[in-house]
């Protein structure tokens, strides 16, 4: 009941146009909405599902017909590792090249297998016996034999490998199957290399209505109608190889900065046990949807039509009601304010401009008291608070900065007279810091003066500390240049000798680095300090960061420096504070480059 009563109390609190429009878009515009979110999404699934199945049917094809090219490729190097007549070959010893020519020639079965097998692009065997080699036959040299893909046969013993690799004499790289070949008493004779034809591979792929890809171990792209995406990573797939799993799934990912689906089949070919296969077909999402989405658009427009009709006809109405309510609204405010200055009625002749005669009315019966009694009491309280702001004034101009800056004067006379000169020093300084405080405005001042405060306060913790307390300011960019805030330097100073170096046992170094980089101009305050905890920093750069000012006495200098560099300059620039226990704190005051301040910037903070 209580959750009721609420519901009904804002209902009854919302304003009437509000109302009257919510009930618009309830009622009649998001029924629409949705209905045509509902259509839009069910026909591009539908749309969607009928292009995965066809590209589905597609690789299934795709699939069969390279397993029939893995296959071919397989069993020839399964002949090739059982035929004795190479194993005879390579252990046979010769006393010439002459003789090594002539046993090549005695096994023509490379050629052979060539001719009949088109799937076949070359066959290529890198031997571990040293002799003069031919196009198919390949002295395996130390280059070779440190070569990835002829290690990898090699840990294999014998089984079948699939890389990507290049043709030893042409130099092209093909999609390869690479086995290395033992003899009857198991000593190692070389590495088999059958390179699959990039023809073949064309010719079962050209059919595809999708662009197809042709991917090994998902890290290397073997076929693509584009050539110059062979070789590259297929990085549309978005997953490790690892990852891969076998079979068919999907993909919805972005592609050449589009949306697309992609239907991924992954296999194993034949007697490959690690090496696997992933065929890809990318299904762009905006091409399958395009035919979809005109008829879609041209429902929408209709339906968009006739609500922009309704929606016109309702802000009409609503803006009449509206203004006539404002009217009447603002004639009661300046009622319950005293003006009673009413024109005498409305347009309409309803509810809302009866009740509109009714209060001109009322106004008029009850000027008449209020300018003889209201009006009167307003005029004697404006003149009351008048006279106490020219009392306050006259008070506060009665303090003479001049009077303070000769009796400081006075007083570093008298003690250099005495020949204390370390007391005259002290005022001196103290009053080149009151005199710049008090003439201080929210002006830019040149960085080089901010500088010159900061040194001035120095100077006097120096002589306040003595040895305790040592300082150094290095300049790597020329001040002149830059205009900056004021007292923005000197509450990090501050905060510094106070904070840091005053509770510090043995003689605490405070220096002030100011330069520049390609994005900022950069002034780092160091000191070698008490430092603080790396919590209590953590705390330090949050409470930095608040909107309002929440910190305690230890860093609201810090967060009002923090907060103006942020409102003058932007939110890129401001403070960064890094510390160590009893190692020390660097403040840096990140500022732009640019030399002063724009004419925006100065007339903000006159």
């Amino acid at each position: 009941m209580k959750l009721l009563e609420r519901l009904l109390t804002w209902l009854t609190d919302i304003r009437i146009r509000h109302k009257l429009l919510g009930i618009y878009i309830v009622v009649t515009l998001i029924p629409v909405l949705l209905v045509g979110i509902y259509l839009n999404y069910g026909m591009r699934e539908v749309v969607l599902n009928n292009s995965l199945n066809e590209t589905h049917a597609n690789i299934d094809k795709l699939e069969m017909r390279l397993n029939t090219v893995f296959n071919r490729a397989t069993k020839i190097s399964d002949l090739i590792y059982m035929n004795k007549d190479v194993e005879k070959l390579l252990l046979q010893s010769y006393e010439n090249n002459l003789e090594i020519y002539n046993a090549y020639n005695l096994y023509p079965i490379f050629d052979e297998y060539l001719k009949y097998y088109n799937e076949i692009e070359n066959i290529q065997f890198f031997m571990t016996k040293d002799i003069i080699t031919n196009s198919y036959f390949v002295y395996a040299d130390k280059e070779i034999t440190s070569k990835e893909w002829y290690q990898q046969a090699l840990k294999k013993k014998g089984y079948v490998s699939w890389v990507y690799k290049e043709d030893h004499w042409t130099k092209k790289k093909f999609l390869t199957l690479t086995r290395a070949v033992y003899s009857s008493n198991n000593q190692l004779l070389g590495v088999l290399s059958v390179y699959i034809s990039p023809d073949v591979l064309n010719e079962i792929s050209k059919d595809e209505v999708y662009d197809a890809y042709i991917s090994l171990n998902n890290e290397t792209i073997v076929h693509n109608k584009n050539r110059d995406l062979i070789g590259t990573e297929p990085t549309f797939l978005n997953h490790k190889s690892s990852d891969i799993e076998q079979g068919n799934f999907v993909l919805d990912t972005t592609y050449q900065e589009e949306e697309v689906k992609v239907n991924v089949r992954s296999f194993h070919p034949e007697k490959a046990l690690e090496d696997s296969i992933q065929i890809a077909a990318i299904i762009p999402v905006k091409e399958v949807m395009q035919e979809s989405n005109t008829v879609l658009l041209k429902g929408f427009i209709v339906v968009i039509g006739c609500i922009l009709v309704s929606i016109t006809l309702i802000v009409l109405f609503i803006r009449t009601f509206d203004r006539r309510v404002n009217l009447l609204k603002h004639a009661m405010n300046k009622v319950s304010k005293g003006d009673f200055e009413l024109r005498k009625q409305i347009e309409g002749k309803d509810e809302i401009g009866e009740v509109y005669r009714e209060l001109s009315i009322t106004a008029e019966s009850i000027k008449k008291l209020i300018n003889e009694v209201y009006i009167h009491k307003i005029k004697e309280e404006k003149w009351k608070r008048k006279q106490k702001e020219s009392e306050f004034k006259m008070l506060s101009s009665q303090i003479n900065p001049h009077f303070l800056y000769n009796t400081l004067e006075m007083i570093r006379m008298k003690a250099f007279m005495n020949k204390d000169v370390e007391v005259a020093n002290i005022v001196k300084l103290l009053s080149k810091m009151m005199r710049s405080g008090l003439e201080r405005t929210d002006k830019p001042v040149s960085l080089e003066h901010e500088i010159d405060i900061v040194t001035t306060y120095l100077e006097i913790q120096k002589l306040r500390f003595g040895e305790k307390i040592e300082y150094e300011i290095s300049t790597e960019c020329d001040l002149t240049n830059y205009k900056v805030f004021p007292l923005l330097l000197q509450p990090i100073v501050e905060n510094s000798v106070i904070h840091g170096l005053e509770n510090k046992e043995g003689r605490g170094e405070l220096q002030i680095i100011v330069k520049e980089n390609s994005n900022y101009l950069m002034i780092d305050v160091k000191d070698n300090g008490i430092g603080i905890t790396k919590s209590e920093l953590e705390k330090l750069q949050l409470r930095l960061d608040q909107s309002e000012e929440q910190s305690t006495s230890n860093s609201i200098g810090l967060f009002n420096v923090h907060q103006r560099i942020k409102l003058h300059y932007g939110d890129e620039f401001g403070l960064k504070v890094n510390s160590e226990k009893n190692i020390g704190t660097t403040v840096t005051l990140y500022l732009p480059l640019r030399k002063g301040l724009d004419s925006n910037e100065k007339s903000s903070n006159h």
